[in-house]
């Protein structure tokens, strides 16, 4: 790779210093290994040309080629200051990172001393994925539906966690019954025994199945099971290994209207186009 370098060593000579010290390579290093388990690193492409030159200092960086006179508008290398001035320029922006990332020039560390992360409503760790403890106790202390908007809001609370639930939209369905209503008939909702039990159904699965999802193991076979019924169709991906069923992600949807009139091998394939 061919880089662009000029002899600053004239305008060097007159630039006065920037006396901003660059790290300790030793003390960063050794800060490395205090218990951290997990770690980051970032590379800025081109960090020195990331910075603009203040326009009426641009005519000092001038230098001549067989092609004409050319001037940098960002910072090149070779300056005196371009080092200090980059690294201070770093230091400012991560400032507030400063517990836990470290900066050297251009390259960024990022370290941590948990395994697991919070993303998104979920607990991620190198191989699995929970939903986070307090969402759904959330969802838990949600009251019995008494309106159409309680019993939206607790379906809507659910969708974030359905792929954990084999067959939550046929579980769910007595509740999309009557929440699935047009505009002019919203007023016709009504919540009975169906829509409490599957209520009380939902709120026991978050507690009592394991809810945990398994990343995929690209050495091993992914399998898939689906079945279709006259409500709806569901599947589930997995891998077997060491003979252990590992869940990757579960899928389940009612059928409409007119999917409901399939034959039954039509509906069966449909699962697993669906899935």
């Amino acid at each position: 790779i061919w880089r662009l370098v000029v002899d600053y060593k004239k305008l060097n000579a007159i630039t006065i210093k920037d006396n901003h010290p660059l790290p300790n390579m030793e003390v960063t290093l050794q800060t490395l290994g205090g218990g951290y388990h997990c770690f980051s690193k970032l590379d800025l492409k081109s960090g020195f040309w990331q910075l603009p030159i203040d326009e009426k200092d641009r005519d000092k960086t001038a230098f001549i080629t067989p092609f004409g006179l050319h001037e940098w508008n960002v910072l090149p290398q070779g300056l005196r200051n371009a080092s200090p001035s980059f690294q201070r320029i770093m230091n400012n922006v991560l400032s507030s990172c400063i517990d836990f990332c470290l900066v050297y020039l251009d390259d960024i560390v990022i370290f941590c001393p948990k395994q697991t992360i919070e993303y998104l409503g979920h607990v991620i760790n190198s191989t699995t994925i929970t939903p986070l403890p307090n969402k759904i106790k959330s969802i838990l202390l949600l009251p019995e539906p008494k309106s159409l908007a309680q019993a939206n809001r607790f379906l809507g609370a659910l969708s974030w966690y359905r792929k954990f639930i084999p067959n939550f939209a046929s579980i769910a369905a007595p509740i999309h019954a009557v929440t699935n209503l047009s505009k002019s008939h919203r007023y016709k909702f009504k919540w009975g025994p169906e829509q409490s039990k599957s209520f009380t159904d939902l709120k026991q699965l978050l507690t009592s199945s394991p809810l945990l999802l398994n990343f995929p193991n690209d050495t091993q076979p992914v399998l898939l099971s689906t079945d279709a019924s006259n409500v709806g169709l569901g599947g589930v991906l997995y891998q077997e290994i060491n003979n252990v069923k590992k869940i990757l992600n579960y899928h389940s949807e009612l059928l409409s209207s007119s999917q409901k009139r399939y034959h039954p091998i039509e509906l069966e394939a449909l699962a697993i186009f669906k899935c």
